[in-house]
């Protein structure tokens, strides 16, 4: 069995999130080339509930980075994402953060998630 890295499990929390409702303003992405890999829901669960306790400014990243990536970012390079998710962030909650700072608290959650799961 390949061992789970914290990238599939996060995608996989992203199928769990578009599998519900969608919640306040965030876009529902469907995408050309359906995903048909069973959702493991305890894992979703557990980064559902890792992910909540983050400050909102982390979770924004890690919102712009996987559910909302195609669906408000889609058309843009990473770079060009970035920056406009610090746009978003900064707007939102008045935390200005630089493009490291974005990237350090997007690797640092993707590795608890793949610390604690995998």
């Amino acid at each position: 069995m390949n061992k789970l890295t914290g990238d599939d499990l996060m995608w996989n929390w992203v199928r769990w999130t578009w599998s519900g409702a969608a919640v306040g303003n965030m876009h529902v992405y469907v995408s050309d080339e359906d995903d048909y890999r069973p959702i493991n829901q305890h894992h979703a669960m557990v980064v559902e509930e890792m992910h909540a306790a983050l400050p909102w400014h982390e979770r924004m990243i890690v919102i712009a980075e996987y559910p909302q990536k195609n669906a408000m970012f889609g058309d843009l390079t990473a770079r060009a994402r970035i920056a406009k998710a610090l746009d978003w962030i900064a707007d939102t909650t008045g935390v200005v953060l630089t493009e490291t700072e974005y990237k350090l608290y997007l690797g640092l959650f993707r590795g608890q998630v793949e610390r604690r799961l995998a």
